[in-house]
């Protein structure tokens, strides 16, 4: 089978042979002067930033820096994914060494060294400075989809600190982790006594933390200071950040699709291809992950999408093909390790089918993958070395996000079915597409025997698998254009011209995307008068919702009152049910830096007790589970009671004959009006 090199692109970079080394015009070469220069500049420019408070902007120069040196993508925003792939996994890799030298987490010195090895490396390749700024029209779907979803989101959160926010435990455990990470000034994993105060159980040393420290050293830099802030600031701070983590996920897809699709893909195709993805990525499963805080998910599937968007379509140079690979397996490994086999894949896959290419240059690439692989994998083995059962988490029950299967089924079909009629004469990136997708159909399925074998069924972790392999069908989407037929170049005897034909083709197949994968009606009513498939999608909801929840409430009332005057641990019994006195419970600890307590739990679960004054059998099953927990806390607890009568007869109960085991105080559950609904148009 004969397989067409890859047209698309310029090759570059100083493994690429003599033509590639040739002097930049104007720059002198590796001129030591010029080094000197640029090194000087690296570590002023942090001076005079700090100065100002504008540390944020180093991280922009950053950015710039890299894309002006890096050869991929004619477009400023190729130019601008790839850049923001190599600065993540640079900030991450890097992370490892700033958790441990003295100034832990400082925008100063760390600004200095980022741009220091940018300049470097430039200086090394005698790299011109270039940035392509030339933009695309299928820009505007992908930036018009990141509006639109920023668009939801932010309507979902304004007036209630989110009551989406407040409602799901798990953001809470994410929110230990990041902000003891800003607290710490290091990954967990490598402070796991310090981290195990306040993460619940063994977070600390196992859980990925990539995505929670790219957000906590991004804060420091925005903040320009490193000084903690209190934990409902700190709170606000980090769910602004997951809420732009998820549309940035939107807005990598959407681009994804369209790299793989190639710039040959151009016209009516290109908008039909950007548009199906959009519609794709506004519908199921995606704006889920928002609702029930799988915040690290969403960081690692937005590394997923560009990582192998990058490398089924390696339209680069071999060093920047070694950088992007290196950056997609630390990013992913980091954020979501179970991902990192989706980037591995076609690497694997490039290796075999690009080896000829690689001629001359092929230990130093593989010197360099199994490094990159090692510092990827590092977490990863210092969770196994810390006693965690791998097998045992493996068919872990928890929360999934049940979406149709017949989406994943579908994707895979048309990607695998499209690169199978390219074969007769193929590209690499349609062999890569199609080695990636029957992998990725391969991993869920050996995964799948592996937990029915164990367990019996299918479960948590498999549902986690499926949508990354949703994610990487749907990146792979773009190879499915290339069978779109381009439109014929017609004579003056054509009822419209191109320039006409093009735009309303690709708007009109945006609308049928619409409509065929989002749900929109476009304003025709349902049978029977029923609410549209897009009204009753995730992301409508999350920005129409009002209602307030029992959880929600707990928090806000203990932000709002109770958390001033108690210290940890605290038990809030402020419903009359165990699981909610114990879910607020979590979320108290949390704000009180003191997760780690959590693991003393368990008997508040049977504390059924707290918004109104109970007596007989059922006060007396909850106060000796409650005496039992108290007993086993480290300190003397604050116990926050719903009922006043009922919040004296604990104090008695607890504290009666001079014994002080606890401190009880009387603490009435707030309750918030919903905010008012948008009103109809």
């Amino acid at each position: 089978m004969a397989v067409r090199p890859l047209a698309e692109g310029p090759v570059h970079g100083p493994l690429q042979g003599p033509a590639a080394l040739r002097r930049p015009p104007g720059l002198g070469g590796r001129s030591p002067k010029v080094l000197v220069s640029a090194l000087a500049l690296c570590w002023l420019l942090p001076l005079m930033l700090g100065a100002l408070h504008l540390q944020v902007l180093t991280l922009v120069v950053a950015l710039l820096a890299i894309g002006s040196l890096v050869r991929v993508g004619g477009g400023l925003v190729d130019r601008l994914m790839v850049s923001g792939l190599l600065l993540s996994g640079a900030l991450m890799a890097f992370g490892l060494v700033a958790s441990v030298w003295p100034w832990r987490l400082d925008p100063l010195p760390a600004g200095g060294v980022l741009l220091s090895v940018i300049a470097l490396a430039g200086w090394y390749g005698d790299r011109r400075p270039r940035f392509a700024l030339r933009l695309r029209w299928s820009d505007g779907i992908i930036a018009g989809t990141g509006l639109v979803v920023w668009h939801f989101v932010h309507r979902g959160v304004t007036g209630r600190l989110g009551d989406g926010m407040m409602m799901v435990g798990d953001r809470f455990s994410h929110f230990a982790i990041f902000e003891s990470i800003g607290r710490i000034g290091g990954y967990l994993f490598l402070h796991q006594a310090a981290g195990q105060v306040s993460t619940i159980g063994n977070a600390a040393g196992v859980y990925p933390q990539g995505s929670h420290f790219l957000f906590a050293w991004v804060d420091v830099f925005v903040r320009s200071s490193t000084v903690p802030l209190s934990t409902p600031q700190s709170l606000s701070r980090y769910f602004t950040y997951v809420l732009l983590a998820f549309v940035l996920l939107c807005v990598c897809v959407v681009w994804a699709t369209r790299w793989v699709a190639g710039p040959r893909l151009a016209g009516w195709r290109t908008g039909a291809v950007c548009a199906v993805s959009a519609c794709l990525v506004l519908a199921e499963p995606l704006p889920e992950l928002l609702r029930e805080g799988f915040d690290s998910e969403i960081v690692g599937l937005a590394f997923v999408a560009v990582s192998v968007a990058l490398l089924l379509r390696p339209a680069m140079g071999q060093t920047e093909y070694a950088l992007v690979a290196a950056a997609g397996l630390v990013t992913v490994a980091y954020s979501y390790n179970i991902y990192v086999v989706f980037v591995a894949l076609p690497i694997a896959a490039g290796l075999l089918l690009f080896r000829r290419r690689q001629r001359g240059h092929r230990v130093a690439l593989l010197v360099w993958l199994a490094a990159a692989g090692a510092v990827a994998l590092l977490p990863s083995a210092i969770s196994v070395f810390s006693h965690f059962d791998v097998g045992q988490q493996s068919v872990a029950n928890g929360m999934v996000i049940h979406f149709d299967r017949a989406t994943v089924i579908g994707l895979g079909l048309a990607v695998i079915l499209s690169s199978l009629v390219s074969l007769s004469r193929p590209t690499a990136t349609q062999v890569l597409v199609l080695v990636a997708a029957v992998g990725t159909v391969a991993v869920l399925g050996v995964f799948a025997a592996w937990q029915i074998h164990r367990s019996g069924t299918v479960s948590y972790y498999f549902e986690k698998l499926a949508l990354a392999a949703f994610v990487v069908f749907l990146t792979s989407l773009g190879s499915v254009g290339g069978l779109l037929r381009p439109l014929a170049r017609r004579g003056r005897s054509a009822p419209l011209p191109r320039r006409l034909q093009e735009p309303l083709l690709a708007v009109g197949v945006g609308a049928a995307a619409l409509s065929l994968f989002a749900g929109f009606q476009w304003g025709i009513p349902s049978v029977g008068r029923t609410s549209a498939q897009w009204r009753l999608s995730s992301l409508v909801s999350w920005s129409t919702e009002r209602q307030g929840n029992q959880l929600a409430e707990g928090t806000r009332t203990f932000m709002a009152r109770d958390m001033a005057r108690s210290t940890a641990p605290v038990i809030t019994l402020y419903r009359g049910s165990g699981s909610l006195n114990w879910q607020t419970a979590y979320l108290a600890q949390a704000l009180l830096r003191r997760n780690g307590m959590m693991t003393e739990f368990g008997a508040l679960c049977k504390v059924d007790m707290g918004s109104s004054y109970i007596s007989g059998p059922r006060y007396r099953q909850s106060l000796e589970q409650l005496r039992l927990l108290v007993h086993g806390l480290p300190s003397r607890p604050t116990i926050l009671v719903g009922n006043k009568r009922l919040s004296e007869q604990i104090d008695h109960d607890l504290n009666g004959g001079g014994v002080n085991t606890a401190k009880v105080l009387f603490a009435p559950l707030i309750h918030y009006p919903p905010a008012a609904a948008a009103p109809p148009k």
